[in-house]
């Protein structure tokens, strides 16, 4: 899958409708959102960040240490790139969502519903791949500060941070409300 699949919308599979959730049910879809708002936030900080830089005022050597510093980086040793926690985190909200949220999905699931986490899953993959292309880049911005280095790392922000957006999007309209009906979230 290419980041332009990614964001075809006309190529996604789309779950049926679930009338007659209540108000509690509707908020696990709610809540799924708040989870993706914040990694959004802590991915926005980091093109904040690359915004300074490209206006000279701050130092491209810094993005990688602020890349760690930032709320959403972990151990970055242990984890062995720049990208830290927000990967960690990222991965882990997938992890969860196909290691737990997805098999009690398919387990109920109508076709339609099983056709979007097939896909939801697919769409992982390819974020974890962009994930790891920031990560790259970002190291070698730490190693070699320069104006090709910074390129490299806006070149890699940028379809990362426009197919996690997208991602996040459909899947919120597409299980929400599944996960709601299903007691699963929330």
């Amino acid at each position: 899958m290419t980041p332009d699949e990614l964001e075809d919308d006309d190529a996604r599979p789309k779950a049926p409708p679930i009338p007659g959730l209540t108000p509690q049910q509707q908020s696990s879809g709610q809540y799924l959102a708040a989870i993706h708002r914040m990694h959004l936030g802590n991915l926005e900080g980091v093109g904040r960040l690359m915004a300074a830089i490209r206006e000279g005022l701050a130092d491209p050597a810094s993005l990688a240490p602020a890349l760690s510093e930032m709320p959403m980086t972990q151990n970055l040793a242990a984890f062995g790139t720049v990208c830290g926690r927000e990967c960690t985190v990222l991965q882990g909200h997938h992890d969860i969502e196909e290691y737990s949220l997805f098999p009690a999905l398919q387990r109920a699931a109508s076709p339609a519903l099983a056709a979007v986490i097939d896909r939801l899953i697919a769409e992982h993959e390819l974020i974890h791949q962009q994930i790891q292309d920031l990560a790259e880049a970002a190291e070698m911005l730490a190693r070699e500060p320069g104006p090709s280095s910074f390129a490299a790392v806006e070149a890699a922000y940028a379809p990362l941070h426009r197919s996690i957006r997208s991602h996040f999007g459909y899947e919120e309209t597409q299980i929400g409300d599944a996960l709601g009906a299903l007691g699963l979230l929330g």
